[in-house]
Order: C-alpha cells, then structure tokens, then sequence
C-alpha cells in the first residue's frame, strides 16, 4: 500500500470559539470586498455559502466525506471554467475575474473544514481578499473594515493557540486578541506612514473598464446629463437656462458667463495619477460677449479593437516642448459628460468604449456619456518648458493660431486701453501672461454669487470696471480676452482641479465643485501653457510640484502648512481653498472666532448697526421668516410681511448705508433702530397668529 494512504488525518478542530471566530473574520473580508458594486452580488451569495459552509464542516468534521471533496472538486472545474471564459472576453483587465474565482473558491473551501489546518487556510484566505479590497479601496472606508478585521483574525490566532492547550476561555482570547490587534494595526501605521510609495503604475496594460458595446456613437456632440432637456443656446438674445448645482455648464459646446451658483459637492470621480494635474476636458476659442463657444465643430473618430487608442492632433496642438510624463486613472463615481478628462496633452488612452473623438482642440470625446463604475488611462505629456524658452522674446505665430485665437468681438475700448497698459512693459508673451494674470489676481475678488450682467452689457468688461467680482468662468475669460487684446493668443479650457489627495487611498478625490476654468496661452516653441488667474486656486506649478503620497509625514507637514496659510488668508480677508479638508476646517474656525458672514454681518465692521440687524434676523427667523443666504437685503425684504415691512425698511436702508454706502455708524440712532427691529418681530408674530386663527 503507499505510503501515502497510510497516513492518519489530522484530528477535528472541535472547538466552536474558534470556527465562529474565524467564520467572523472571514466575513468581514467578504464584507470588505463586496462593498464594490463590481462583486456586491456574489459577495453575498459567497457570504451565504460560506456561513453554511463552516456549519457543514463542523456537524461533518469526525466524518469521511469523500462525497463532500468530490463535489467541491466538480464545482473547482465549473468555477475555472468560468474564469478562463470571463478573462478570454477581457483579457486587457484580469482583476475582476481573479476576484470572482477567488471567492468562489472560498465558498467552497468552507465546506471542508475538519482540522485546525484547514481553519489556517480560509484564515488566510480572507487576508489575501483583504489585500484585494485594499487595491479596489478609492476611499477612506475600508479603514472601517480594517479594524474589526484586525480584531478578529488577532482574536481567531490567540483561540487557536488556546484551543492547542485545553478548552478555550473567551474573555483572556478576547483581551489577548484586542493586544494584538492593537500592536498591529499600530505597526502598520508606522511603516504605511513611513515607508515611501512608489508611482505605480507599471502595468503592461492600464487599469480600463469591461468592454462596452454600443449601438450609437455619440462624438459630434457633447451630452451634459445636468442639462438634459435644454440645448444650450449660442444666441445672445436667448435666456440663459436655470443653474444646476449637480453639473457644470462649462462642459458643453458652449460656455454661458451669465450664470450664477455654487455646485454640490458630490464626489464625480476618483484620480490614480504619477503626479496631480488639471484634469482638462474641452477648450473654447470664440468669445461672443456673454459666452464662449467653438467654432471647429469637426471631430476625428479613432477606433481600435484593443483598448489603447494613440490619437493624432492637428499643427494647433505642437508637441510641449520639455514634456514629462504623466498617468492617470480615472474612476467615474457619478455620471458624467461623454468627455474623457486627462491632464493636457494626452499620448496613449486606454478606452473601455473602442473608439474616441478628438476635436479641434485636443478634446477627448467619449462616444457614450461616462455612467458610474466607468474606468480609463491616460498616458499624457504635459509641457515642462524651461525659463530661457518662456522668456525669449516673441517669435512668429502660425496663421492658424492667429485666425482662431486672436479674434475679438467689439468689445469696449478701454478693455484694449487696460491690456495695453498692463502688459506695455513687457518683451516676451509669458512676461504679459504673467503680468495680467497677476493682475487679476490682486485687483479682483472671486465670488460664485456675483451680481449678474446686466442686459446688453459685454460680461468681461462688467467684470473688469463695474462688478469687480466673478467666478472663475469670469477671471478666466478676463485673462483670454486681455491677452489677445495685447496680441497674445489664448483660450478658455474647463476641466476639474486636481482635487483632495486622500493619504490614505492613494488617490484624488475630484468632487463636483472642482469643476473649474482656465488659460492656457501659446508661446511659439513651447506649446500651450496654463494659467490659472482665479484668486485662491492652486497655480498648476503649484499643484504640479512634486507628486503626492510618496512620503505620507511629508504629506501630513503640508497640509498643516496649508491650513496655516489658509487661515492668515482668512483674517486678512481673502477666499478660502474651501473645496479642500484644510479649507472646511479653516473655515469652520474662522466662522467661531470671526463673524456669522451668511447672516449679512461684515467680519472688519462689526458694528451697532449691524448688530440691530443680525438682531432683526434672529428674531424673524424664530418665526419661521429665514434670510436665504444668496437673498439680498431688499430680497429678503420683500419677504417681510406688510404690518413689519415699514419698521424693517428702515432697519435694512440704515444696515446698507452703513455696510454697502461708506457712512459712519456713529451716525445712525441705534437705539431707535433696536426699537424698530422690536416692533418688526411683534408684527411678524402678530401676523403669524392672525394667518393659524
């Protein structure tokens, strides 16, 4: 007989504490990895099994159960079928694949349990789907999952130890688990902080969704799921359409400048990148007065059967000069316009759709809108000249550059007076870039609430000379329209900032409010060049700088350096980086130690006045009349009703002489202004009986 069949088994694992702690354990690694829609479904149908699976085990474990292993070995060649059928269908991203195999195989494991050993294996088993989830992990949630983890496979190894010794006492495994679970979770921080993280990336293929198949192409056109039921309208004499807070107008064919609101802050997609950069999406070379739009309508189709896609650019788009290179993943967290984003200049796409658009402005077109769960790559090479090209003095510009971004409506003589006079000193195109943007930035304020334009008024010269504020749609078309007026060629791009780094995923995370506008300016021998002149945002030689999340100490340091310096901006009165964690934290400290500003008080000229006011507010939102934080005084004060509204315009005209007119409040009789502001909330409550009876 051989040898082999000679051999005794293994004796039974007998002890109930330790199967239920690793069945525990074992969820909570199914848990973690079924939290990503791509495996929800099998995730709980493994979870099932594999809960019946440990019971199975343990009523079969003084058993032979020759049939059991039979079955199990049958469903192994059915499950590996399935893998190599699901892999030869996408074999550019075999990691879904490998997952799904993964916790089929220890569903079916489960079921074959008898010894300690065989407990050992599904033990580690469930730290290999741990370390799966932790590579699917785009956000700061599987650290939740990695606590009680921790917890249980420490207390599962300390009643494994114990149950070798005699019957298990669950309150020492407990305590002796929690110690060892703590000593580990505290050495990982240590070397996850300390240990430096490469770039990655260093793939054959790059990270892309499953295949699509579709049935229409979508290229010539751009489709904005926040605009579903309203083409944009080019035509000035049209209305512009309602603001959405749930998508940015600036990703279309055109850009409305009459717009006014503040976008949510749902996250739209999570950034995997060497180094942050500006994720651009489409660029706009005719300014019409209230608006930009494209005037190249044309857009070039390249298909492949395999997802990388290198596609080609026209003269208007020259190779940077002194570019590095830079990749990046995009996952789509919530729908999005059929536009792939990617830093400027995008090299190689890795496409799960087999085709994309480029347009005449090295756009990158989806033929499908971006839905939830969409993955692509992007190999760019952003430009990187040196100082010596930058400065050199102005070289001949193509004809073609000249025709599309020089070109300017009749726009008021004084915005061609103003570039002139800002850039007059300068000798090379960047020096006049720089000059203006500079410009902007410290003679205007950013404000998504500005007053609107007026009927007929040009937008940027409104901005310039009458609102003084705007958002960045405002600052940015400023810039394009001051350069060319000084014979600098620009355009306007809108894209998405960076974002927030997470130090603890790994990647960006870009929320809705980073929808943003830009420059970028050519310079003959470099290329295209952006400028960001909108107060308060990152320059991109700022966000560029070096790549994060190399050295998380380093990291941690900048970032309690940014909330520093974001807090001196907010005493000396300057916007706040409120789209970032510093900036929230910021803000919520300003907001204790200065002024409530969304109740119309002024942070530098806290005064009587503006105390009767705050006073009146308070009082009228006690009964239920609120101040809506865009409302206006007189907005608000047509919202008072009739027997309060006399007494309350004499409270508001005083408030806005003295916050908005310049007048001294010493010389307004507060005291017969508080008595007002008395009579105003007794009025209101007055009338509020009056309406209930």
């Amino acid at each position: 007989m051989p040898r082999w069949l000679k051999l005794r088994p293994l004796p039974p694992e007998n002890s109930p504490a330790v199967r239920v702690l690793t069945l525990g354990t074992v969820l909570v690694a199914v848990t973690a990895v079924g939290v990503h829609e791509e495996f929800t479904a099998q995730a709980i149908l493994a979870a099932g099994a594999i809960a019946a699976g440990f019971v199975t085990s343990y009523l079969m474990r003084r058993r032979r159960t020759i049939l059991i292993k039979a079955a199990i070995t049958a469903l192994i060649f059915i499950v590996a079928r399935d893998f190599f059928a699901a892999l030869i269908a996408n074999p550019y991203d075999p990691r879904i694949p490998l997952v799904r195999l993964f916790l089929w195989l220890q569903a079916l494991h489960s079921f074959d349990l008898p010894a300690r050993k065989d407990l050992k294996y599904s033990l580690a088993s469930a730290v290999v789907l741990m370390a799966v989830a932790a590579v699917y992990a785009r956000d700061s949630a599987f650290g939740i999952m990695l606590l009680p983890f921790a917890a249980g496979a420490s207390a599962t190894m300390a009643a494994m130890v114990a149950a070798g010794r005699g019957p298990v006492a669950l309150r020492p495994v407990l305590k002796a688990g929690a110690a060892l679970a703590l000593a580990a979770v505290v050495l990982g921080a240590v070397l996850f902080v300390a240990v430096p993280r490469g770039q990655g990336l260093r793939v054959r293929w790059f990270p892309v969704s499953p295949r699509l198949t579709l049935m229409k192409r979508l290229h010539g056109r751009i489709l904005n799921p926040a605009y579903p039921n309203r083409a944009l309208s080019e035509d000035p004499t049209q209305p512009a359409p309602a603001f959405n807070p749930e998508g940015y107008i600036g990703f279309s064919t055109y850009v409305d400048l009459r717009l006014r609101g503040t976008l949510a802050d749902t996250v739209v997609m999570r950034v995997r990148t060497t180094r942050p950069a500006f994720w651009r999406g489409l660029a706009f070379d005719e300014y019409t007065g209230i608006g930009w739009r494209m005037t190249d309508k044309s857009v070039q189709e390249y298909a492949s059967d395999q997802p990388r896609i290198v596609p080609r650019f026209g003269p208007d788009e020259p190779w940077p000069a002194g570019s590095e290179q830079v990749i990046q993943t995009f996952y789509i967290e919530a729908t999005q316009p059929n536009v792939f984003f990617a830093a400027y200049r995008p090299f190689e796409v890795y496409v799960p759709t087999g085709s994309l658009g480029v347009d005449g402005y090295a756009g990158l077109r989806s033929p499908v809108g971006l839905e939830v769960g969409t993955i692509y790559s992007v190999i760019s090479r952003v430009p990187a000249p040196g100082p010596l090209l930058l400065r050199r003095p102005r070289a001949d510009i193509p004809e073609s550059i000249r025709a599309k971004y020089l070109q300017l409506p009749a726009v008021p003589g004084r915005v061609r007076d103003l570039a002139l006079a800002i850039t007059a000193s300068e000798t090379s195109d960047y020096a006049r870039a720089v000059a203006v943007n500079q410009h902007l930035i410290r003679n205007y304020t950013y404000n998504l609430r500005a007053p609107l334009l007026p009927r007929g008024a040009d937008a940027v010269d409104y901005f310039l000379f009458a609102s003084l504020q705007g958002s960045c749609e405002a600052f940015a078309s400023a810039m394009v329209v001051l350069l060319r007026a000084a014979g600098v060629p620009a355009r306007l791009v809108t894209g998405y900032t960076p974002g927030t780094y997470n130090v603890f995923t790994g990647y960006h995370d870009v929320r809705n409010s980073d929808a943003h506008a830009w420059v970028e300016v050519y310079l003959p021998g470099a290329g295209w060049i952006e400028f960001e002149p909108t107060p308060g945002f990152p320059t991109p030689e700022e966000a560029t700088s070096r790549p994060a999340g190399q050295w998380l100490l380093w990291d941690a340091a900048r970032w309690m350096m940014g909330v520093g310096r974001a807090t001196i901006r907010g005493f000396r009165g300057e916007p706040l980086p409120t789209n970032s964690l510093a900036g929230m934290l910021t803000a919520l400290v300003l907001s204790l130690v200065l002024v409530r500003r969304r109740n119309g008080i002024h942070s530098s000229r806290y005064d009587a006045i503006s105390a009767v006011y705050a006073l009146m507010l308070a009082r009228l939102a006690r009964e239920g009349i609120r101040r809506e934080q865009s409302a206006t005084p007189r907005e608000f004060l047509a919202r008072i009703p009739e027997p309060a509204r006399t007494d309350a315009e004499g409270v508001t005209a005083a408030f806005e002489r003295v916050r908005y007119g310049g007048e001294a409040a010493d010389t307004v009789d507060a005291a017969a202004l508080r008595e007002a502001a008395s009579r105003v909330a007794q009025e209101a409550r007055r009338g509020g009986r009056s309406r209930r009876q």
